[in-house]
């Protein structure tokens, strides 16, 4: 029982414990990336940074290319001579034409970065280079462009003019050994000397008005010379396989030496020193096989790093080999087991040492600068940060005077410096200055004047001194502090001006004198002179009301403006405290998480808000968010309702689920570079296409086939500060209207694209939210289809005119051909019937006269005259307008009408006649003017036949061969020579022979006196 009571009387006693500042965060928290995250292989030899900003890693299996989020590969292929030299890769370095040079164990290999191509140079009977061998196993690209490697031979320098190595050696006759050439460390002074360490343990310089190399007096061998480093002030570190690191000043000063002890405390560890490499600050790192080193000249000891198993942030093994620094600081270290990195920036997020303290719901502090903890389960804490001491108070049964409940949830100081605590279940503790008694105010459901209840969520005082207590359920209590007697607010279902919530998590009062509530049932204002409340609610149909009713914070700024955290809703600006306008910013605004626990502000006005997934910082002008995680060195990523608070002097503290997060605003450094933005990959129907001539990463124009309808491109920003962080946009122009938020996802897919140009750009955010506005852009030319190229645009262009031309010659045609026949049928009514109708008139006139003159028998024979030729006029009429009818342009109608006419004319004159049509004619046509030309001369073949013949017996035969129309009339009667005049003296004759040619067709007449006739026309006819 004496143990007992001894234990309890001690915790609330002093103790010593570290400061928030003194809490060890560790020197170096590394992040280690394997062939897990697809490094070629976990031994990395060689690390350097291009100008593009990738990373590249030399591994014992494969070059590796590190764009933030994954690596890239080259390696060795025995089938590809423009591929790496040799998987084992042992130094790189990049010369002032941006040609990456990898040192392998198959020679040196050049990769032109616009190629994508790999050029080896290596030694041996079959090479014209000039180099010695192909073990290169380091490279150094000078201040001067030239590139300069160390094989296990010579030293050689490399002339791009020529593609040849010079090789320089030291002089034969100082020879000692066969590793006396073997160049195992480079390095250029600051003026300009190259200096090189050899396998027997020598540092040579190199003299070039000789040739040669020229051994420095001044070291001793101790261990093969594995690396070499030129400070800025013209000194050279050496470091040797045995462990001794030294230093040359370059005043031919005294050597300094450093050598491996075990034992003494800021010596070298021991070991094989492995690699030297100085910061962007001047910081000396030494990698050995026995951890990483940090030399400190002021003392001129060493701090080292080394492996812990039980520490995922530590160094991932001890045998560091090479060592780097990117542009944005960070120290990149090659190990046996992966590539790390490293911020050597201190974490300006500190924590406060609590022990086993647990989760925190209540921080504040007090006028003398103490920092009170309230926790879940281990009691109220008070810290001194100025001595790092703590006391602790704890609920003990036996003590009325102890805390009552050791789960605190709210703490406040009041202005006569009274700390106000709130428990979970116990009421409400007062503990005065410099008591370490506690004054308990509890609920008693019989008092209407005690607290309306035990469970304590809130404690606030106003500007007037009145204490207003926030509780789980039972409402909202007002203390006077007079008659410390409570003033009860609940909710009443049928009061709409009552509390809007029994769960009252904050109260506030504004300067302009308004009382806010923050409740589970919106936010509520609290009018004194009436008593009444004015809750303000979400409302779905209203964007501009309060996204959430669940209010967790309350803050008024420097300028006046409130602003409500909530549970799910994001947080709000209160635009117009009177009629309840806001204006909210969620995560699709950049709020980490839609849970704001707490919010404070800094100096510069921003605005800091703790949330479930860690704290982010809002600028009120520029409404731009900043986030931090753990991933930032924060201790925990969720936090604790009202756990928040700031000091007298701007420092704030945050509570949550593991302790307290402290820090000064103004200590956080951002990464204030933009990332380069580059392009990674491009991509047809989701594989990977590798470009013939550029590269994707250089090039600023990409054609695509018609067919290359579905395409992707990958792009990357080079910042390696929590890359996971960066966030991108993009836009193709010509396409998208708006940029793109990409977020974290870092490829862009498009399909079927009309022919065109388009440019893509991408831009990007580095860790800390800093944009690269100008990003990265590519010209993109998709090329049209055969049938929608220019050339094939013309060309039908071009067959459209032909076309139209063409048409319309033969509508000319056609219309001249109308033209041909309208004249014709002229011609034949002029001649034919105006002959006819004068001699009509002619005979009209005799046969008057025979009349007048009594002749009755001549007037007759005239009248007989008029009558043939006015029938003459008729059929010569029913000719023409049967021959212009375009329905009879059949051929069976044509041989039907020949049929007709031969049985009218023939059978007058008592002529036997057969008329034969073969069927081959049957559905042929002929067209106006060949079918009136056609039979027309018909018609006066059988009209002469007729009229001179004197035949018993006609045939008439028409026939369809070869393409050929042929008429055939044939007689048995008297003949004709047809080389007298015709009878009857007219033009019949001349008239079918003109009517043949016209239908470019071929007649013939077969006759003799005596021996009948033979009419045969043939005639050219398209089926």
């Amino acid at each position: 029982m004496c143990v007992l009571l001894l234990l309890l009387r001690l915790q609330d006693s002093y103790a010593q414990a570290p400061a928030y500042f003194a809490s060890p965060t560790p020197a170096l928290a590394f992040r280690t990336l394997t062939t897990t995250n697809g490094l070629a292989e976990n031994s990395v030899y060689a690390i350097v940074q291009d100008r593009r900003g990738f990373l590249w890693v030399g591994t014992q299996d494969g070059l590796s290319r590190y764009d933030g989020v994954g690596f890239r590969t080259f390696r060795n292929d025995a089938r590809r001579p423009s591929s790496l030299g040799s998987n084992y890769v042992l130094a790189l370095c990049q010369d002032s034409a941006g040609n990456l040079w990898a040192g392998t164990g198959g020679g040196l290999s050049c990769y032109n970065p616009r190629t994508n191509r790999f050029y080896t140079y290596r030694g041996g009977s079959t090479d014209s280079s000039g180099l010695t061998d192909n073990y290169v196993r380091t490279l150094l690209c000078d201040r001067q462009g030239q590139v300069w490697a160390g094989t296990e031979t010579a030293l050689h320098r490399f002339n791009p003019t020529t593609k040849r190595f010079t090789a320089f050696r030291h002089p034969a006759s100082q020879a000692s050994s066969i590793r006396y050439n073997a160049v195992r460390a480079l390095a250029q002074d600051q003026a300009g000397t190259v200096w090189v360490g050899t396998g027997e343990g020598r540092v040579s310089r190199l003299d070039l008005v000789r040739g040669q190399l020229v051994v420095d007096p001044r070291l001793q061998p101790a261990g093969d010379i594995t690396t070499l480093y030129a400070d800025r002030l013209g000194g050279l570190w050496v470091g040797s396989s045995k462990g001794e690191l030294r230093y040359l000043p370059a005043a031919n000063g005294p050597i300094r030496s450093f050598k491996p002890n075990r034992k003494q405390l800021g010596s070298l560890p021991g070991g094989s020193i492995k690699t030297l490499f100085a910061d962007h600050n001047g910081t000396l790192w030494v990698g050995t096989t026995e951890g990483l080193c940090r030399y400190q000249p002021a003392t001129g000891t060493f701090s080292c790093v080394q492996h812990q198993p039980r520490n995922p942030n530590s160094l991932p093994e001890n045998t560091v080999q090479a060592l780097g620094q990117d542009r944005s600081g960070l120290l990149w270290v090659g190990t046996e087991a992966g590539l790390s990195c490293a911020n050597l920036l201190p974490s300006a997020f500190g924590t406060l040492d609590m022990g086993a303290a647990g989760a925190v719901w209540a921080v504040t502090s007090d006028k003398r600068g103490m920092v009170w903890v309230g926790t879940e389960e281990n009691g109220l804490l008070c810290y001194d940060p100025a001595t790092g001491q703590r006391r602790q108070f704890r609920h003990d049964p036996a003590d009325p005077g102890s805390v009552a409940q050791n789960h605190i949830r709210a703490l406040r100081f009041d202005s006569r410096g009274r700390l106000w605590v709130g428990t979970q279940e116990q009421g409400l503790d007062c503990l005065e200055p410099g008591s370490s008694r506690f004054v308990h105010y509890r609920h008693n459901p019989a008092d209407p004047s005690t607290i309306a209840d035990d469970m304590i969520l809130s404690v606030y005082e106003d500007p007037q001194g009145k204490l207003w207590v926030g509780t789980n359920g039972g409402g909202l209590s007002l203390l006077n502090p007079t008659t410390k007697r409570f003033t009860t607010f609940r909710h009443d279902p049928k009061d709409p001006n009552s509390l809007p919530n029994n769960y009252v998590r904050t109260t506030f009062q504004d300067r302009q004198g308004r009382i806010w509530m923050a409740s589970g049932g919106g936010l509520a204002r609290f009018e004194a002179r009436s008593g009444r409340f004015t809750t303000f609610r979400a409302d779905g149909r209203d964007p501009r009301s309060l996204n959430s009713n669940s209010v967790r914070c309350i803050l008024q700024d420097k300028q006046g403006t409130l602003w409500v955290g909530t549970e799910g809703g994001g947080f709000s600006r209160v635009d117009d405290p009177e009629a309840g306008r806001f204006t909210t910013f969620r995560e699709a605004q950049g709020l980490p998480n839609d849970v704001v626990y707490g919010i404070q502000e800094d100096v510069q006005g921003h605005l800091w808000l703790a949330t479930n997934k860690g704290l982010a910082r809002f600028a009120p002008a520029t409404q731009q968010f900043l986030t931090f995680d753990e991933r930032d060195g924060l201790l925990q990523n969720e936090f604790n309702a009202a756990a928040c608070h700031r000091t007298a002097a701007g420092r704030f503290y945050f509570g949550g689920i593991n302790g307290v997060v402290t820090f000064q605003p103004g200590a956080i450094r951002t990464n204030p570079t933009p990332p380069p933005v580059v392009l990674t990959g491009f991509r047809k129907f989701n594989r990977l296409v590798e470009l013939p001539d550029t590269v994707i990463t250089e090039r600023r124009v990409l054609r695509l086939s018609p067919q290359d309808n579905v395409f992707s491109l990958e792009f990357a920003a080079l910042n390696f500060q929590l890359p996971e962080k960066n966030r991108y946009a993009y836009q193709l122009q010509n396409f998208d209207a708006q940029w793109v938020p990409a977020g974290s996802r870092r490829e862009a897919t498009y399909t079927n694209l009309d022919p065109g140009t388009y440019t893509f750009r991408v831009i990007a955010t580095n860790n800390d939210g800093i944009w690269n506005p100008r990003g990265v852009a590519l010209n993109i030319v998709v090329d049209p289809p055969w049938h929608r190229t220019w050339w094939f645009q013309v060309g039908i262009s071009w067959l459209i005119f032909g076309l139209l031309f063409l048409a319309y010659r033969v509508r000319v045609g056609q219309l001249l051909a109308l033209e041909r026949v309208r004249h014709g049928i002229a011609r034949d009514l002029h001649d034919d019937m105006g002959s006819t109708l004068s001699s009509i008139s002619i005979l009209s006139q005799i046969a008057r006269n025979h009349q007048r003159q009594q002749r009755p028998e001549l007037a007759a024979a005239v009248l007989e005259q008029i009558g043939d030729s006015s029938r003459r006029m008729l059929d010569a009429m029913d000719d023409i307008v049967w021959a212009i009818n375009p329905a009879h342009d059949s051929l069976d109608d044509v041989t039907a009408r020949m049929r007709r006419f031969a049985s009218e004319v023939l059978e007058a004159r008592g002529i036997e006649f057969t008329f034969r049509a073969d069927p081959s004619v049957q559905g042929l046509r002929l067209g106006m003017h060949a079918r009136r030309e056609f039979f027309l001369l018909f018609k006066e073949a059988v009209n002469n036949l007729a009229k001179y013949a004197e035949c018993q017996h006609a045939d008439i035969l028409l026939v369809y061969q070869h393409g050929q129309l042929q008429l055939t009339v044939q007689d048995d009667g008297v003949g004709f020579d047809p080389h007298r005049p015709a009878q009857g003296g007219g033009n019949g004759l001349t008239n079918m022979y003109t009517r043949a040619a016209a239908l470019s067709g071929k007649l013939t007449i077969d006759t003799a006196p005596g021996q009948g006739t033979i009419l045969h026309l043939t005639m050219p006819l398209e089926a």
